[in-house]
């Protein structure tokens, strides 16, 4: 048995290798770019790791098919809820396998979900995404003691209950405050199930009260779970290579022998080689920068583009600075509404962001920088989010109206006065650099004494620029963590949300709807509160939001079982796909 392990995964190795080997009929060859970051659902948060992860480990639901809002039972085969939104108890699913032979109990759910509530690592989404509702702070272990200050051992121990013992097949979840999306935020990977013998055993976090303290905040990517796998996937991890991944078909997956025996995910950073390996059957999928790629491959023999008007679970917004920090900021200029630059209340004026907003060819950004393929947007939010409201209206380029809104702001002061300052967006995003220079360039028609500029910055610098809220305008984005309309609408209007943080957002009309959406458990009446916040969007216009391209997938012609699902890392799971 070792010695056809053994040449088995050298076999596999050779096709994960840069020297490409045609891609066997059992095994599916992926090409694409941007390498895992951990395979430690507590610290991933990067498509590169969700992929993986999304496949090897398993949730207690999972999408169903292309359907970001249905679920199918994964680990759980179904769920109650108290009337007060507080209490959820999970059937779990009987005898399923973790790849060490282990068998999944409640145990496990609870060592998982507290093990991410304890180590809420600021690079991952635990924290985020339910630090509020399983202990009622969004605190992550960046800071220990302001951590310490909020959460108790008593409420870490509470998160998860099992009644019928830790080996028994119930799980009762404990909430402080309630949420409709409980059930899609549990389908995002960081709250894979792991297996909690296994990873103690191998030096994780041992569950106790005695050495809780010691995990908070510490650097998961050098520990055992940051390279080691043990989940209930349908394939278990191989290898994880400096420029591959290599999975294989777990033979005791409780749902059954997948018809791919092999996965081998190759990270190449020439597009024209992942162009190359896709015409040559060497790979059976690969990812392309972008949409004008295509047509050196439209034609190809055993090559399929798929465009079936899929759009990305994904937003791109120009976001206004309600509150902006002036000091030493040479991207206010003067800090003061003088001509020379602008105040830190300069975008708290309805009227400057409804200006801005028509400066902004909505319909003209599709037709020349998407080709046609795309969409304007209402609002934050993605168009197949429920609550979108694709009735309300858009502000688009009006240079008449821009200059109407521009001599109402500040009581005619602005308008007499002009302004100048920089907007930011991170080097080598186009989208979002070209955006923001057409807002520019429209500008100069409406009055010489207004001048915006506009530079790029690294990544790093420019997240940090951001945060520290010295940014007046900036161009950014948000890609959904679980397919609920609370993870836009609150990410990007709330007072307390993600994005505040950088834009100290504050519309209170909009606030009231927000609040009230988040203790509304009816799907209906959400909607209706969702849709409301659209109209409010269009009248206060706190961040422009950018139109969607339309998303595109480049296949084998022999690859069958293919679909969309735009809240997967890599739309589909491993265990859905066949040859022919």
């Amino acid at each position: 048995m070792k010695k056809s392990y053994t040449a088995f995964l050298a076999s596999l190795l050779l096709v994960a290798g840069i020297a490409f080997a045609q891609s066997p009929a059992n095994t599916y060859v992926f090409q694409t770019f941007g390498e895992p970051v951990t395979m430690d659902p507590a610290r991933a948060y990067d498509t590169g790791s969700g992929g993986i992860i999304e496949n090897v480990y398993e949730t207690l639901f999972l999408y169903d098919g292309e359907a970001i809002d249905q679920f199918v039972p994964g680990l759980a085969t179904g769920y109650s809820v108290s009337d007060d939104g507080l209490t959820w108890t999970f059937d779990l699913r009987e005898g399923v396998k973790f790849h060490s032979g282990n068998t999944m109990s409640c145990k496990d759910v609870a060592w998982s979900f507290k093990y991410g509530a304890v180590t809420a690592n600021a690079e991952g989404a635990t924290a985020y995404l339910m630090g509020h509702y399983w202990l009622g702070t969004q605190v992550d272990g960046s800071d220990k003691d302001a951590y310490l200050a909020e959460v108790t051992w008593e409420m870490i121990d509470n998160i998860v209950e099992c009644p019928e013992g830790p080996d028994g097949l119930v799980a009762v979840v404990n909430l402080v405050n309630p949420t409709p999306a409980l059930v899609p935020i549990l389908t995002y990977t960081a709250f894979s199930i792991l297996d909690s013998e296994w990873a103690i055993e191998n030096g994780q976090w041992d569950g106790t009260e005695a050495t809780w303290q010691d995990w908070i905040g510490r650097d998961l990517t050098a520990e055992f779970l940051h390279n080691n796998v043990s989940g209930t996937g349908a394939y278990r991890l191989v290898e994880w290579g400096t420029d591959s991944v290599v999975a294989e078909a777990f033979p005791e997956y409780w749902g059954g022998a997948p018809a791919i025996q092999n996965v081998v995910y190759q990270y190449v950073d020439e597009q024209s080689t992942r162009i190359l390996a896709i015409q040559q059957g060497d790979a059976d999928r690969i990812l392309l920068n972008e949409r004008a790629a295509l047509n050196q491959l439209r034609g190809a023999p055993g090559v399929t583009i798929l465009e079936e008007g899929w759009y990305p679970a994904s937003v791109t917004a120009v976001f206004f600075n309600f509150d902006i920090d002036t000091s030493n900021n040479e991207d206010v200029g003067s800090g003061q509404l003088d001509g020379n630059g602008i105040p830190s209340d300069f975008f708290a004026d309805v009227n400057v962001r409804r200006a801005f907003a028509h400066l902004f060819d909505q319909e003209g950004f599709v037709d020349q920088i998407y080709e046609g393929a795309g969409q304007v947007l209402t609002m934050g939010m993605p168009p197949a989010f429920l609550g979108y409201n694709p009735d309300a209206p858009v502000r688009t380029l009006d240079l008449e109206a821009a200059e109407e809104y521009f001599r109402a702001a500040f009581d005619g002061e602005l308008w007499e006065k002009g302004f100048q300052f920089t907007a930011l967006y991170n080097s080598g995003n186009t989208i979002r650099q070209t955006a923001l220079e057409i807002m520019a360039d429209n500008l100069e028609f409406i009055n010489p004494n207004f001048r915006m500029t506009v530079r790029g910055l690294p990544w790093a610098d420019y997240l940090a620029r951001t945060a520290e809220k010295k940014a007046p305008m900036f161009a950014l984005g948000w890609a959904a963590d679980y397919a609920d309309p609370s993870n836009f609408i609150n990410t990007f209007y709330d007072n307390d949300g993600y994005y505040s943080a950088r834009t100290s957002v504050n519309v209170p009309e909009i606030q009231a709807l927000i609040d009230q959406a988040d203790t509304v458990l009816d799907p209906g009446e959400r909607a209706f509160l969702y849709r409301d916040i659209g109209t409010l969007h269009y009248d206060q216009v706190p961040l422009l939001a950018v139109p969607v391209q339309e998303d595109f997938m480049v296949v084998r012609d022999n690859l069958e079982g293919v679909y969309y699902n735009t809240m997967l890392s890599t739309e589909f799971y491993w265990k859905d796909i066949a040859k022919r």
